[in-house]
């Protein structure tokens, strides 16, 4: 499996085509998973499972970690089986975004950054500065709801951007640091990440 690797800020993405999925890989991927995500595979149809098992992948590969212990959970409604994804005995924090057939995988030292979101999605090729600006903007506010943790269960009407790179949600504290960038002219790849407030400027 072919993969994409760079940094934006204090994030270290990686990025692959679900396609390239290859037998030995899916049946490695298929190691890697918990119980709860096996039930949550058990869901998806088959281009949706090897999205899902490339996540798992990439994070693997990211890591250098043959059984990186990943599982989900859900603010809301407690469930394993869906929800924001976090690592258990590692102190890093993990985000994936899946834009048509490709999926993307932003990982950050806790360390360092408190929250984490990525939001990744596909460009027409057609689309005019306009539309393009839109899903910048749109990107961005997705990566900051996802790093929030509680996704759009918040309206996106809420999240303040502002010139400097910096987010924040409307009647709330926290500051965020946005990075975004274009992987291989066709994807448009936002990432939020939040510090202690005082230090969120120099991320």
């Amino acid at each position: 499996m072919d993969f994409t690797e760079l940094r934006l800020g204090s994030a270290r993405l990686l990025g692959a085509e679900a396609t390239s999925l290859s037998p030995r890989q899916r049946r490695q991927a298929l190691g890697l998973l918990s119980a709860d995500d096996r039930k949550r595979l058990a869901h998806l149809n088959d281009a949706r499972a090897d999205a899902f098992l490339t996540g798992r992948l990439l994070v693997s590969v990211a890591l250098d970690d043959p059984a990186p212990l990943l599982e989900a959970s859900c603010g809301h409604c407690g469930s394993a089986e869906h929800g924001k994804p976090r690592l258990r005995e590692q102190p890093m924090l993990v985000s994936i975004s899946y834009a048509g057939s490709a999926v993307f995988v932003a990982l950050a030292d806790s360390d360092h950054v408190s929250a984490l979101g990525l939001d990744v999605e596909e460009a027409g090729l057609e689309a005019g500065a306009g539309a393009a600006a839109e899903l910048e903007r749109w990107t961005a506010t997705e990566a900051v709801l996802k790093a929030d943790g509680r996704g759009l269960r918040v309206d996106p009407s809420e999240v303040q951007l502002d010139a400097d790179g910096l987010a924040r949600i409307r009647g709330e504290g926290a500051l965020y640091r946005l990075r975004q960038t274009l992987v291989d002219g066709r994807f448009v790849v936002a990432v939020a990440t939040a510090t202690a407030t005082a230090s969120a400027s120099g991320d």
